[in-house]
């Protein structure tokens, strides 16, 4: 056992050695009172022990340490057999942010565990490290789907345009609809022009998650060429994809699109009513006005408020 200099570590290290489980689940606990960086020792002891509640305490703990003194611990727990620990471990990897850990991070990709991948590239992301790059583009062609959906995140970080022609490919071709939408997601750093036909293309993917980041990108990007294919969005079957397309042709301040919009308005959903009046208060049209009046009586009070506010448009 190793020798430690704390009153407190040498107390719990005593109490983890004991054939009670109940023992050690407490002196588990007890490592969130040390301050000492020798309680990291410790801690990756506990979260291999034999018994499942001190395995779980230990997952507990993790949050409770600066994950920055404990990144090759953190790496060893993705590969424990209990998914308490595993998950535990990797949702404190993702709250690393040091770029420190980096060095560490990239030498552990090198290893078959997909869980294990996947977690470390979702630690790399806020990172930022160029040295990131090379990795997080090889895994975009990896089997697993969650591997290749972090891979992607790693690249969105980065913001590097010489990635884009690759997470274009993948925001279309991918099988996975989730890494799709992750891809059309980062491609909102670039410059409108260099993404502007992945982003309409994505309007029409097969799943409507995609379809959603697609409006919502456009929008955030103001693609002025892309009001035609949002507009058809606007009859999409899941309204989460028509208030989303709603949006976006506020944002565009798509004088064309008034009509539809007052069509929306009047929709069922309250949710799309409030999008689109709120789009139409955006564009600042009189063709906009009768649509903007009649919601100033909707029986849902978001909607008014939403109408007194996109009036106030006008008489500013």
């Amino acid at each position: 056992m190793a020798k430690y200099d704390d009153p407190l570590l040498i107390s719990i290290a005593e109490r983890l050695e004991s054939a009670d489980p109940g023992i050690r689940r407490v002196a588990t606990m007890e490592l969130v009172d040390s301050p000492e960086p020798e309680a990291v020792e410790l801690l990756l002891r506990a979260l291999k022990d034999p018994d499942a509640n001190v395995r779980l305490e230990a997952a507990k703990v993790i949050d409770e340490f600066d994950a920055a003194d404990m990144t090759e611990a953190l790496v060893d727990a993705l590969t424990s057999p209990d998914e308490h620990v595993r998950n535990a471990a990797a949702h404190a990897l993702a709250d690393l942010k040091d770029a420190a850990a980096a060095p560490a991070l990239i030498a552990a990709l090198e290893c078959d565990d997909p869980f294990v991948i996947a977690g470390i590239l979702r630690a790399l992301k806020p990172l930022r490290v160029n040295a990131s790059k090379a990795h997080a583009l090889t895994f975009l062609a990896h089997v697993d789907s969650g591997v290749r959906r972090e891979a992607v995140g790693v690249l969105g970080y980065l913001k590097d345009e010489q990635a884009l022609p690759q997470l274009i490919k993948v925001a279309a071709d991918d099988t996975d609809q989730e890494v799709r939408r992750t891809a059309i997601g980062t491609l909102v750093f670039a410059a409108p022009h260099l993404v502007a036909p992945a982003l309409v293309k994505a309007l029409s993917d097969e799943h409507w998650q995609v379809r959603v980041e697609a409006a919502n990108g456009i929008g955030r990007l103001k693609i002025e060429n892309a009001v035609t294919p949002l507009m058809s969005r606007t009859e999409d079957e899941y309204w989460q994809v028509r208030e989303k397309a709603v949006e976006s042709l506020g944002k565009l301040k798509a004088r064309e699109s008034i009509s539809i919009l007052g069509r929306c308005a009047e929709d069922p959903i309250s949710n799309l009513r409030k999008a689109a009046i709120a789009a139409l208060g955006e564009i600042e049209d009189a063709a906009a006005l009768p649509y903007i009046e009649r919601a100033l009586n909707d029986n849902d009070p978001d909607v008014r408020k939403i109408a007194r506010w996109a009036m106030g448009k006008f008489a500013a």
